[in-house]
């Protein structure tokens, strides 16, 4: 399970580190209709080179603060994400 702050009405959808405990992501939809949610799923997947369909939503549908479920084991979601989730920052290594 991947915890993730979104931030809405971003000017792009994208990955851009971490907020507290949970992986920030920016997207530009509104949080209207579930429009934002499914933008979530799709950057998220996108950057652990996955499909949308393989990272479901299972907490926080009307919260800027959200859990998702991506079908890789935590360890290769870490190691995919690394990028981010560095102690050095985005793209930093």
């Amino acid at each position: 399970m991947v915890a993730v702050r979104v931030v809405p009405g971003a000017s792009a959808a994208k990955v851009v580190g971490l907020h507290g405990d949970e992986l920030k992501i920016k997207v530009c939809s509104p949080p209207l209709d579930g429009r934002a949610n499914a933008e979530v799923q799709a950057v998220l997947a996108a950057a652990c080179g996955l499909r949308a369909r393989d990272v479901t939503l299972v907490a926080g549908h009307t919260s800027r603060s959200k859990s998702l479920v991506v079908a890789l084991s935590a360890e290769e979601v870490i190691r995919r994400m690394e990028r981010w989730i560095s102690p050095l920052g985005p793209d930093q290594r």
